[in-house]
């Protein structure tokens, strides 16, 4: 059990030794041991008052019984430190660990990095927002770089090494609704300009993206096996990882390594695929694009090819609006929701109603039409 006493009393180590007052008002410890019996180690901390150390104690001992004791010590590290070791530790895709190694250095760490792990209240994490904000991100940004400090958090939780997740309560920028305006979007005969006006060796790719909904990468990442029938299995995407020159190779977004997911293939663009095979060949290891250098495409080069394409013919369209064009072409035709957001591969069918829901046909004539017939079959006169 926990003991409180006065040292100016009962140590003759102390300054104030020895103290004869019955109430002198130096400081009470509290000591007491940490979980592990006899071989616990043994702790002392000092209150203004017996009040504050008599329940201190009856705290420490009773999270000694439940089992959420926590050492403090352990967590009075640097958040640079901690989070370092943290990311060193994580078994992470090539982009993803680029990011968070970003978010740290580029913002997490200037703002709190030297200070205490166990100091950060939910105010500081405000605070962090707000300094994000303030210098120009938008929430989303904001959202994506304060993720790793989230994780970094909760690990230390699990590890018994904080009492508390300073994000509960913390009030941070909300996310606006990414609900996709449809009409801003280019047309089925402004994809064919498109894919008309790009380099003959790439122009397959338009399609590819608008007709399948990939992302550039996956794009990018194909080779001729994962062309099946009626389907394309993609297995990786094209990446860019820090200190690495050129194109990487990695696992699908929202996927481990050696994870996979299908696509339905229409017809002409299987037969297209065919085609341009037997006219451009391939890259490596079977790859549908390369470079001029006969290596693979990065993101980055794609995407200013791209837009240069779309500026000629007085456009400011992305590549990502074609997956954007496949989803609420898909959508807008009657196809389930939950199969375009498995084709697409979101993180959640969530992601897809937030962004294309409103393009789901309207069914409430339908509806009526179901109702009134099971009404009128079990409904009294």
């Amino acid at each position: 059990m926990a003991t409180v006493f006065q040292k100016c009393k009962t140590d003759d180590r102390n300054k104030r030794y020895p103290c004869e007052k019955t109430r002198c008002g130096h400081p009470w410890t509290v000591r007491f041991r940490e979980p592990g019996g006899r071989s616990g180690r043994q702790r002392e901390k000092s209150f203004p008052t017996r009040r504050e150390a008599d329940s201190h104690g009856v705290n420490m001992e009773g999270a000694k019984l439940d089992g959420t004791y926590i050492d403090l010590k352990r967590g009075a590290v640097p958040i640079r430190v901690y989070a370092t070791e943290w990311l060193e530790r994580q078994h992470l895709a090539a982009n993803t660990y680029g990011t968070y190694e970003r978010a740290f250095r580029l913002h997490v760490f200037p703002f709190m990095g030297g200070r205490l792990l166990t100091s950060i209240r939910p105010s500081d994490i405000e605070a962090l927002g707000k300094e994000m904000t303030d210098g120009g991100l938008s929430a989303y940004s904001v959202q994506a770089y304060i993720t790793p400090l989230k994780a970094v958090y909760t690990a230390a939780l699990h590890n018994g090494d904080i009492g508390r997740h300073p994000f509960v309560g913390a009030k941070l920028p909300t996310l606006p609704r990414r609900v996709m305006d449809e009409t801003l979007l280019p047309s089925g005969g402004q994809v064919q300009d498109i894919a008309d006006e790009f380099r003959s060796e790439w122009a397959l790719s338009v399609w590819l993206m608008a007709g399948c909904g990939l992302r550039t990468g996956e794009m990018l990442g194909l080779r001729v096996g994962d062309v099946l029938d009626d389907r394309i299995r993609l297995r990786r995407q094209v990446t860019r990882v820090k200190g690495t020159v050129g194109a990487v190779l990695g696992p699908l977004k929202h996927r481990e390594e050696g994870e996979w997911r299908d696509t339905p293939l229409p017809m002409n663009l299987s037969d297209a695929v065919g085609d341009h095979v037997a006219r451009h060949g391939t890259g490596p290891s079977g790859s549908l694009f390369r470079n001029i250098t006969g290596t693979l495409v990065t993101t980055s080069d794609y995407s200013t090819q791209f837009r240069k394409v779309v500026k000629t013919l007085g456009y400011e369209w992305s590549p990502h609006d074609l997956r954007h064009w496949f989803a609420t072409t898909a959508l807008s035709k009657g196809l389930p929701l939950l199969d375009v957001s498995r084709w697409l591969g979101h993180a959640s069918i969530k992601e897809t109603a937030d962004t294309y829901g409103h393009l789901t046909p309207d069914s409430t004539s339908r509806a009526v039409e179901v109702m009134n017939e099971a009404l009128n079959q079990h409904r009294a006169d």
